[in-house]
C-alpha cells in the first residue's frame, strides 16, 4: 500500500513553481512606471510646469527639480507642480522626498488617483507591499478604473498571493499598447491564472506573450514551465529543446526531459546529456533527485533508480535517499534489492513508513508472514496513525484471515471513530466473509461519515444487488436519495434503479416499475459506455413481460460486455421465448465460451477484493 508519505516522490513535480518563474520574469509595471514621466495632471499648466516636464522627459532630473522647488515656493497648493517634483525625486532615488510631495498632495485631495498611484509604486519599490495594496486599490477607485493604475495594484496583489484579487483586479482591463507593456500584461494575467490552478488560461496568456517576441530566451522558458503545467508536453519539448540546445543549462534540461517523458517520445539521450553535467557534488546531488523525482512522477521508476543510488551514494547517511530508492525499486519490481535497500535503511534509523514499505515488499514476494510482521511494526512504531492499521487489515483481508482483520479494525475504530476509510474497510471485510448485513451497516456509516461518499456508495450498490435476500430499506433509500440530489450522476442513478428493480423481484413487486425503468433509462443516457445501465434494463423489461424491450437491451448488454456469461445466457432464453431458436443457439455457444472463462464465486471475490484495495489505499494517499 502506498502510503501519505509513500507517495510524497511519486507525485507528479515541477522543477521550479510555474508563477513564481512566470512572475519574476515579468517586468513589473510600477517599477517601469517610476521611471518614465507621469501623465499629465488635469491642473497642469504651461510655463515653469511645461519646462520641468521636458526637463525630466530629457533626463535632465535635476533642472526639473530646481525649477519647481522655485516654482512651489510661491505655488505651494499647486498639485500637479507637486507630482510633478515627486516624480523628478523619484527617479533620482530620493524616494523620501517624493514620498513628502505626494503625500502633500494627499492632504488636501485624498482621492488623487494620480498621486495615489504613485505613492503606492514608492512603497511598492521599498518592498512595502502591504502598506503598498490598500493605497493603489484607493488609487484605483478614485482613478475610475484607470487601466494602468489596475495592472499596477494587480502586481502587489500578485507578490502578496492575492491571486483572486490580482484576478478580479486585472477583469476588463484592455492589453496596453506598447509592445513591451503588453508583453507585461500577457506575462502578469498569466501567472495570476497559473496561481489560480488554471493552467490552461497561463498558457493561452503566455503565448501570447511569446508571439510578440519569439527570440527572447526567458520568454521561451516560462513558456515551457507553463505548459508543462498545462499538460501540453509537446508544445513544451519544442520550446525546451533550443533553449537546452545552446546552454546545456541543467534546470533546462530537466523542463526539456519531463516535456519528452510526458509526451511518451524518446527521453534518454536528454537523460543521458543531464547524468554526464559536471557538477560539484552537493549540486550532482540536487540534479540526481529531480531527475528521479521527474522520472517517477510518470511512472519510470526502473530508470529512475539509478539517479536515486547515485544521490544516496553521495551522502550514505540520508536515510530518506535510501527510502526513495527502496520505494522506487519496489515500484521498478526489483524486489530483493529493494528489501536489501530497505534493511539498510532500517539501519540508519527505524520508523512505521519504512516498517509499512518493508511490508509491501514482503508482500510483492510472497512472503505473507514477513509481510504482516512488517505491517504490525508499523502499527506498533504509530499506533495512532490510522494507514498502518488499515495497512495491517488489508493485509489480512487479502489473505481471508477477515476476523483477524476485523479485531485490527475495530481497535482503529476506537482510535478514529469518525474515519470513513475504517467503516469503509470494515464493510468490506464483513462483505468478503459473507455477512451482507453487517457490511451494510459499516458501509452505511461510510457513507455518513464522507462529504465524498461515491465510493462507499458503489460498494454498498454493489453489495445490495449481490446478496440473496432483498436489497436493505435503509440502504435502498440512501442510494435513492443520493441519486435525487444527484440527478446528473449516471452512476447513482444505476444503483438506485438496479437495487429498486432488485427488491420488487425478490419480493415480486412490481409497484414500481415506472421508477425503476425511468432511473435506468436515465443511466442508461448517463453512462453510453458502460453496459450495466442496458443489462439491467433486460432483465427489468423480461420481467415485466415486455419481450421486445427485453431483447433490445439485453443485445445491447451483450454487445458491450462480450465476456458476461450472464447476458448471453439471459439473451438466449429471450430468443428462445420470441421463436428465434438460431439465434438462440448461437447464444449458447456465446454463453459456453464466456463460461469457461469464469472461474466461480472465488473469482468475482477476488476482483472485488482488488478493486477495494486500489481504493482503500488511495484513499489512504489522500490523509492529511
Amino acid at each position: 500500500m502506498i502510503t501519505v508519505a509513500k507517495s510524497r516522490i511519486l507525485r507528479r513535480s515541477m522543477i521550479w513553481a510555474g508563477a513564481c518563474l512566470l512572475f519574476y520574469f515579468a517586468p513589473a509595471f510600477a517599477a517601469r512606471q517610476s521611471q518614465s514621466s507621469p501623465p499629465a495632471h488635469p491642473s497642469q499648466a504651461s510655463g515653469p510646469l511645461a519646462e520641468a516636464r521636458s526637463s525630466l522627459s530629457r533626463g535632465n532630473a535635476d533642472d526639473a527639480i530646481r525649477i519647481l522647488s522655485g516654482y512651489i515656493e510661491t505655488h505651494s497648493k499647486d498639485s500637479a507642480a507637486r507630482i510633478l517634483l515627486g516624480q523628478a525625486y523619484a527617479s533620482v532615488g530620493q524616494t523620501d522626498r517624493a514620498e513628502e510631495q505626494f503625500q502633500a498632495v494627499l492632504q488636501d485631495a485624498r482621492d488623487d488617483s494620480i498621486a495615489l498611484a504613485a505613492l503606492g509604486e514608492i512603497y511598492a519599490g521599498k518592498g512595502d507591499l502591504e502598506k503598498a495594496e490598500p493605497i493603489l486599490a484607493h488609487a484605483a477607485k478614485a482613478g475610475h478604473g484607470s487601466p494602468q493604475i489596475r495592472m499596477e495594484w494587480a502586481v502587489v496583489l500578485a507578490h502578496l498571493h492575492k491571486y483572486k484579487e490580482a484576478e478580479s483586479a486585472l477583469e476588463g482591463v484592455a492589453p496596453p499598447s506598447g509592445n513591451e507593456q503588453r508583453i507585461g500584461f500577457y506575462r502578469l494575467r498569466a501567472s495570476v491564472s497559473l496561481a489560480l490552478g488554471n493552467s490552461t488560461a497561463a498558457a493561452t496568456e503566455v503565448e501570447k506573450a511569446l508571439a510578440l517576441n519569439p527570440s527572447d530566451p526567458k520568454l521561451a522558458l516560462a513558456a515551457a514551465v507553463v505548459e508543462l503545467q498545462a499538460g501540453n508536453w509537446k508544445r513544451a519539448a519544442t520550446l525546451a529543446e533550443p533553449l537546452y540546445s545552446n546552454t546545456h543549462d541543467p534546470q533546462v534540461g530537466l523542463i526539456y526531459l519531463e516535456a519528452q517523458v510526458g509526451s511518451r517520445a524518446d527521453f534518454h539521450p536528454t537523460l543521458e546529456s543531464l547524468r554526464s553535467t559536471q557538477l560539484a557534488a552537493e549540486d550532482q546531488m540536487a540534479l540526481r533527485q529531480q531527475l528521479a523525482k521527474v522520472l517517477i512522477s510518470h511512472g519510470e521508476f526502473a530508470d529512475s533508480i539509478e539517479d536515486l543510488k547515485v544521490a544516496s551514494d553521495l551522502d550514505p547517511p540520508r536515510a530518506d535517499l535510501q527510502f526513495n530508492l527502496a520505494l522506487a525499486q519496489f515500484r521498478a519490481n526489483r524486489l530483493d534489492d529493494a528489501l536489501a535497500t530497505a534493511n539498510k535503511c532500517a539501519e540508519l534509523g527505524d520508523n512505521a513508513e519504512l516498517e509499512d514499505l518493508i511490508g509491501d515488499i514482503q508482500e510483492a514476494r510472497g512472503d505473507n508472514l514477513a509481510a504482516a510482521k512488517g505491517y504490525q511494526a508499523a502499527v506498533a512504531l504509530a499506533p495512532d496513525e490510522e494507514k498502518y492499521r488499515l495497512s495491517l487489515a488489508v493485509e489480512l483481508i487479502r489473505h481471508s484471515n477477515f476476523d483477524a482483520a476485523k479485531v485490527v479494525l475495530k481497535q482503529a475504530e476506537e482510535l478514529q471513530p469518525k474515519s470513513w476509510r475504517i467503516q469503509l474497510a470494515l464493510g468490506m471485510d464483513q462483505y468478503l466473509a459473507g455477512t451482507d448485513d453487517e457490511a451494510t451497516r459499516y458501509l452505511l456509516n461510510a457513507v455518513d461519515l464522507t462529504s465524498e461518499p461515491e465510493t462507499a456508495l458503489r460498494y454498498l450498490g454493489d453489495l445490495q444487488l449481490e446478496r440473496p435476500s432483498p436489497p436493505d430499506p435503509t440502504a435502498v433509500a440512501k442510494l435513492c436519495e443520493y441519486s435525487d440530489r444527484q440527478p446528473k450522476e449516471g452512476q447513482l442513478q444505476f444503483y438506485c434503479g438496479a437495487v429498486l428493480f432488485r427488491r420488487g423481484f425478490v419480493l415480486a413487486d412490481k409497484s414500481h416499475s415506472a421508477e425503476i425503468l425511468r432511473r435506468l433509462r436515465a443511466a442508461a443516457t448517463l453512462l453510453p459506455k458502460d453496459a450495466s445501465p442496458h443489462c439491467q434494463l433486460g432483465k427489468a423489461y423480461r420481467w415485466l413481460g415486455n419481450w421486445q424491450e427485453a431483447r433490445g437491451e439485453s443485445e445491447i448488454c451483450a454487445r458491450m460486455d462480450p465476456n458476461s456469461a450472464d447476458a448471453h445466457y439471459r439473451l438466449a432464453q429471450i430468443y428462445e421465448h420470441l421463436g428465434q431458436q438460431q439465434q438462440k443457439q448461437k447464444e449458447i455457444k456465446l454463453y459456453e465460451a464466456a463460461s469457461s472463462r469464469v472461474a466461480d464465486e472465488n473469482a468475482r471475490r477476488a476482483e472485488t477484493l482488488k478493486t477495494f484495495m486500489l481504493t482503500i489505499q488511495n484513499g489512504a494517499a489522500d490523509q492529511k
